[in-house]
């Protein structure tokens, strides 16, 4: 009984953080594109925050477990390289687009993460992760079908052209 007990709070856990970090990136989402709106020119130093709160959380549990890197060094730096510069043009699109057509370009990340991590890291996933990642690139589909067919799409485009 009390091994079911400790699973249902794992999910609970696991659910939350997963919510946790949804709702922060739609937050930097929305703050990308309010800066865009306003003139302001910073993919940098908004990308610089990211990292620097994932270098906080992710290095002092990888201390705590001691774990060694699965693979050398430089790869995760050729891969550290390649992510900041697709963040950084993920935050500078907002300058140039809507937070829609943004968001629904970065979904794609999510395809990309798991073909370059199946072939670089050799990481295995399982079904459910597929249909994980499939749900929500599926999910951000339907929000480009459903802003297509919205009639107030087409002022919202000719108010923004009008800004530049």
């Amino acid at each position: 009984m009390e091994t079911k007990a400790k699973d249902a709070w794992g999910l609970l856990l696991v659910l939350f953080l997963g919510q946790l970090v949804a709702f922060t990136m739609a937050a930097a989402s929305f703050a990308s594109s309010f800066l865009a709106n306003l003139g302001v020119n910073t993919p940098l130093t908004q990308s610089f925050f990211a990292y620097l709160l994932l270098t906080l959380i992710y290095v002092p549990i990888l201390l705590h477990r001691r774990q060694k890197p699965r693979i050398p060094w430089y790869w995760y730096l050729a891969l550290a390289f390649v992510d900041v510069q697709g963040n950084y043009l993920v935050v500078k699109a907002y300058q140039y687009s809507s937070i829609t057509s943004v968001t629904l370009l970065d979904c794609w990340t999510v395809v990309w993460v798991i073909i370059l991590t199946w072939y670089v890291l050799g990481t295995r996933y399982s079904f459910w992760q597929f249909v994980g990642a499939g749900t929500c690139v599926a999910g951000l589909g339907l929000v480009l079908l459903s802003d297509a067919k919205s009639p107030d799409e087409q002022g919202i485009y000719e108010f923004q052209y009008q800004q530049v």
